[in-house]
C-alpha cells in the first residue's frame, strides 16, 4: 500500500487516477471541514468534493493517527492511500513517449539522488519543463516516497519514472537512439550557455556531495558547468536540475 500525502500530490492522484486510490483520509470533524475556516481548510474541502465526484471513500481520523500513518506531522490534514507501489516506467516507454511526440528529447538522469526531498524537487521542475521522463538507479538512490511525492508538489503522479539496474548501459543506449547525454559538472569544459542544450538531450545530474560516478561521467558526451558569482561555490542537486532544464528550453526557443 502506498500512502501519499499534502493536498498538491493528493489533488493530482485524484486528478490523474481516481481509481487507484483505495481511500482519501482527512483529519478534523466534519463540521470543521465543511467550515469556512483558512486557506488549508478550503483545499481540503475541494479535494473531498473531488474525491466524492469520483466516487473515492473518505474517512476522518485525528490529525494524530493521520500523523502516525503518514510518518510526519507536514501531511496538511489529508492522505491518500493507493494499492500498491509507485508505478515505476521502463525506459522504452520513456523513450516511446518522446519518439511518438515528434519533439527534441529532453531526458534526465539522476545518478546517487539519495535525499527524497531533492529527488522529488527535481520530479517537480523537471515536469514543469516538460521532460519525457527521469531515469535513477535502483541502487544507491533515494526512490518515490510519500515524502518525494510531497516535495514534487504531486508532479509524480504525472511523470514518468523509470529505475535501472545500470545507468553506464542505459546511457548507451540513449546514445544509441541518437541522444547527447551531457553531465553537469562544477569542472565542465564548457558552461550551459554554450554548451548545445538545443538537441535531443539525456541530463545527468550528480548526487549531493559526491556529484557524477566516474564511470557515469566518463560515458557522458560532454560536460556543462552553471557559472557561479559570491562567495558559495555549489547549488544543491534540485537547484542545479532546475537551471540546467530552463535554460535547455530557452536554447529550443
Amino acid at each position: 500500500m502506498r500512502t501519499i500525502y499534502g493536498i498538491n500530490p493528493v489533488r493530482e492522484a485524484l486528478r490523474s487516477d481516481p481509481e487507484s486510490i483505495k481511500r482519501v483520509i482527512v483529519s478534523g470533524a466534519r463540521g470543521a471541514a465543511a467550515g469556512k475556516g483558512n486557506a488549508g481548510d478550503r483545499a481540503r474541502r475541494e479535494l473531498l468534493k473531488l474525491a466524492e465526484e469520483s466516487r473515492v471513500s473518505i474517512e476522518r481520523m485525528a490529525a494524530e493517527r493521520l500523523s502516525s500513518l503518514t510518518g510526519t506531522e507536514k501531511h496538511q490534514g489529508i492522505a491518500a492511500e493507493i494499492p500498491g507501489g509507485f508505478a515505476y516506467s521502463s525506459l522504452d516507454e520513456i523513450i516511446g513517449v518522446w519518439k511518438k511526440s515528434g519533439k527534441a528529447a529532453l531526458i534526465m538522469i539522476l545518478d546517487s539522488i539519495e535525499d527524497p526531498r531533492n529527488l522529488g524537487a527535481i520530479i517537480r521542475s523537471a515536469h514543469a519543463a516538460g521532460v519525457f521522463g527521469i531515469i535513477i538507479p535502483k541502487d544507491r538512490s533515494a526512490s518515490i516516497t510519500p515524502t518525494a511525492s510531497k516535495a514534487s508538489a504531486g508532479a509524480t503522479e504525472h511523470t514518468l519514472v523509470a529505475r535501472v539496474l545500470n545507468l553506464t548501459e542505459t546511457i548507451k543506449r540513449l546514445k544509441k537512439e541518437g541522444l547527447w547525454v551531457v553531465g553537469v559538472e562544477a569542472n565542465g569544459e564548457t558552461d550551459i550557455y554554450s554548451g548545445g542544450l538545443d538537441r535531443d538531450l539525456a541530463i545527468v545530474i550528480g548526487g549531493e556531495g559526491v556529484g557524477i560516478r566516474r564511470l557515469v561521467r566518463s560515458n557522458c558526451d560532454y560536460l556543462v558547468s552553471i557559472p557561479m558569482h559570491g562567495n558559495v561555490g555549489s547549488l544543491n542537486a534540485a537547484q542545479a536540475a532546475s537551471i540546467v532544464l530552463f535554460e535547455a528550453l530557452r536554447q529550443r526557443g
